[in-house]
């Protein structure tokens, strides 16, 4: 089994336990509906709530034939039930995929500016590490590349430019 620098690991730890605990305030300070909702869909995700539904269905049809016939085939009291249940859990799961994609949303947003700093920290190692080169006589042709990315990225001309290949890839 490979182990993980001791050092990276704390790091990683550390950023692992401050995000999760972040998204863990987020999610006390929302509305208790919004609680709720999530927690009711997270519920009704499970094999439990599947089986739970299973056996509550055909407890109904079979208590109804053999036991007492209060909704006769095709139960009608039933379907409407199965109705009701359906349009609930519709929209529960819509509220909670709603939810899920504004935390992917601020994830995605946090990626993005990680990377862009990083990009900036990059750019600013690179120009430091050419003037090195310079100063300790390394040719020009073995620092080419480095000169090459050692300026700042327009984000805006790189999506543009990502853009302008996904139209002309598509035709």
């Amino acid at each position: 089994m490979k182990t993980v620098n001791p050092h990276i690991a704390a790091v990683t730890l550390h950023n692992i336990e401050s995000l999760l605990c972040t998204e863990d305030e987020r999610r006390r300070r929302k509305p208790w509906r919004y609680r709720m909702v999530a927690r009711f869909a997270r519920m009704c995700g499970t094999v439990g709530f599947l089986v739970g539904n299973a056996a509550f269905f055909a407890g109904w049809v079979a208590f109804n034939h053999y036991v007492l016939p209060f909704d006769p085939y095709p139960y009608t009291f039933l379907l409407f039930g199965v109705s009701l249940e359906a349009i609930f859990l519709s929209v529960l799961i819509l509220i909670s995929q709603n939810m899920d994609a504004a935390e992917s949303e601020r994830r995605h947003h946090l990626d993005l500016q990680m990377n862009l700093l990083t990009e900036r920290e990059m750019t600013a190692v690179m120009r430091l590490l050419v003037k090195v080169a310079e100063r300790s006589g390394v040719a020009d042709e073995d620092t080419k590349e480095v000169r090459d990315f050692a300026h700042e990225t327009d984000p805006t001309a790189v999506l543009t430019q990502i853009v302008a290949a996904e139209r002309n890839h598509r035709g």
